[in-house]
């Protein structure tokens, strides 16, 4: 029996995952909610969250409608979670929010408190944290990155595990716009945790964060991620990272170092465009004074003369490829894995040459 109470598309079940296939993308997609119409509004002026917009015409909050991704924002990869699987469990959270709105009930963020609400973070439900602080660490003509630190109540911890990380929910131009982030502060950080994000000029989600401002309140779920670790499982952890994709590798990083039982060996290949672009170079110094963790950095488009990196540092200059890879690694099955994040192309260049140095899937993961 339909519920009167939602529109039409809300009670449709096309598939187990309340999807319907979309003949253009060969892929599946979650099917969404009507808009409400002014005169759905109950008029009771409802506070909104971050992530709902005024209708002017009612006076009234509604759930921002998730923005549905493009084919080609699926790298084919098989993330955990797929920007695919992201979507559809945002569908599902917007059409809960507005069956709670409808039926006169507190939003899924208005309900939870963060000081009595057990867990800090849902994995199906987003919590607000307090912007509490902006570190600018890098900025060009393009693009700027940044550090922004949250405020947990409770003096608690944020409770992921080694290599896992969260869903960001902002609203853009009348959408719901998601992104993955992966904490850069201690997984033991209490009151807080840190995430580093580059800003673009262009972007939608960069258009969201560079409205922030310390106090605001910023919708996180989670935690996500299949990566798992126990100390002394490899020989050898290789890192090759690019750009922001240096953050998962520090989570893995710290986990290692920081227990004197684990004796791993850890060895970071860096991608940047110039010197100045390496990211938390002050963190990775101090990383590198431990015995069994090194970095390289591999600079793409450094001017050689007129540049001066820091004494020790060590520097090559050009691009990772399948030949550094292959001068660098131990030997497949030699107890090595491989960890990759970078952009969509890196990743991909990488993979495949591991594959074609004769490295297996389950020698790699890819963040």
């Amino acid at each position: 029996m339909e519920n009167s109470d939602l529109p039409p598309a809300v009670t449709q079940k096309a598939s187990p995952s309340n999807c319907h296939v979309t003949a253009e993308a060969g892929c599946d997609w979650p099917a969404g909610p009507e808009k409400p119409l002014p005169s759905d509004c109950c008029g009771a002026g409802r506070a909104s969250s971050s992530n709902c917009h005024v209708t002017a015409e009612a006076g009234c909050d509604w759930p921002v409608e998730p923005e549905k991704p493009l084919p080609s924002d699926c790298c084919g990869g098989g993330c955990v979670p797929c920007v695919m699987d992201i979507y559809a469990e945002e569908m599902r959270l917007w059409q809960e929010e507005y069956r709670s709105l409808r039926e006169g009930k507190r939003t899924a963020q208005e309900s939870r408190d963060p000081h009595t609400a057990g867990p800090v973070l849902s994995s199906d439900k987003y919590t607000a944290f307090r912007l509490e602080n902006i570190q600018k660490l890098t900025f060009d003509t393009t693009s700027g990155t940044y550090v922004y630190r949250f405020h947990i109540p409770g003096d608690r911890r944020l409770g992921l595990a080694v290599g896992q990380h969260i869903i960001l929910r902002g609203s853009v131009a009348s959408r719901s716009v998601t992104r993955q982030y992966t904490p850069i502060s201690s997984l033991d950080a209490r009151g807080h945790f840190d995430v580093l994000i580059k800003v673009y000029q262009t972007g939608v989600m960069s258009r969201y964060v560079r409205t922030w401002q310390v106090g605001d309140m910023v919708e996180w779920r989670g935690p996500f991620g299949t990566f798992t670790y126990r100390a002394n499982q490899y020989r050898h952890l290789v890192m090759v990272a690019a750009g922001t994709g240096i953050t998962p590798m520090l989570q893995v990083a710290r986990r290692v170092l920081g227990n004197e039982e684990d004796e791993t060996l850890v060895r970071l290949l860096y991608a940047c465009r110039r010197y100045q672009d390496i990211l938390l170079k002050d963190v990775l110094d101090n990383l590198a004074a431990f015995w069994n963790f090194s970095v390289s950095y591999y600079l793409s488009q450094e001017d050689q003369k007129n540049f001066k990196p820091k004494y020790g540092d060590e520097i090559h200059h050009g691009r990772v490829d399948q030949a550094v890879l292959s001068a660098e690694l131990p030997p497949p099955g030699s107890g090595v894995l491989v960890l990759i994040c970078g952009t969509r192309s890196f990743n991909s260049d990488m993979e495949e040459s591991l594959k074609a140095l004769g490295f297996s899937q389950t020698d790699i993961f890819r963040f």
